[in-house]
């Protein structure tokens, strides 16, 4: 009978050999290394006033039920075509009047010196002034009480109406509106035939101006001085908005 193998000696020949490690797998080239995604970009921070990013903003402001409230943009846009507009009047007043002899302003063939080269008419520039902010406060209360908006303000769907319950603005309303709107602006024209006079009537209107732009533009309803003070808004309908 045979020995079993564990019942051999250590330095039997027959005895099974020991068990062997595994070899190290060989070495591998490095690959490129995983694709990393660029961390996002922050958005650098506006540095324009808050009341200047909301003058030029057309982002929809919701108002009343149905409506926005009319950004700055188009209301600009909306008034130029309505200047476009009472353009073509003043140019007939211009003509009539110049058809009688009434001139703002007229040049002296032989004057005596430079300061009478050129004449300025203060009646002339008063009348003008005058017929011009007629002209002009009667279209926009005309179109203000009879179509609850210019021609300008429908064509972007805009319309005007009273602050407090949407209803059409009344005579009062729309006279005291147009005329702390257009009423510096005549004045500057009555007087921008003087030298000095009439730079400081000019500068004064283009001040008033840019203050209306900034009370509208910092007003979350979108409401000027001109507005707050007569009680008006204007406003935009949702669907002309989409």
């Amino acid at each position: 009978m045979e020995p079993t193998p564990s019942e051999m000696p250590s330095g039997s020949t027959g005895a099974p050999p020991p068990p062997q490690a595994p070899a190290p797998p060989p070495p591998q080239a490095p690959g490129p290394p995983p694709y990393q995604a660029p961390p996002p970009q922050t958005p650098p921070a506006s540095t324009q006033p808050a009341w200047m990013t909301a003058m030029t903003s057309t982002a929809p402001v919701a108002g009343p039920a149905g409506f926005f409230y009319a950004d700055i943009p188009n209301r600009a846009i909306a008034y130029i075509i309505d200047a476009v507009i009472l353009f073509v009047g003043f140019i007939i007043v211009a003509a009539v009047l110049g058809a009688v002899g009434l001139h703002t302003t007229s040049i002296n063939l032989n004057p005596s010196s430079l300061a009478d080269l050129v004449t300025f008419n203060i009646v002339a520039a008063v009348i003008y002034a005058v017929v011009n902010t007629a002209i002009s406060v009667a279209y926009f209360v005309y179109t203000w009480t009879a179509m609850r908006g210019t021609v300008g303000m429908k064509a972007l769907g805009m319309q005007i109406g009273n602050a407090q319950d949407g209803a059409t603005l009344t005579m009062n309303q729309a006279l005291r509106r147009a005329l702390i709107l257009f009423g510096p602006g005549a004045a500057a024209q009555a007087l921008g035939g003087w030298p000095a006079l009439g730079i400081i009537f000019s500068l004064a209107a283009f001040g008033w101006f840019i203050y209306l732009l900034y009370t509208t533009a910092v007003s979350p309803t979108k409401q000027g001085f001109h507005d707050k003070f007569v009680g008006s808004m204007v406003v935009k309908a949702a669907r002309s908005v989409a």
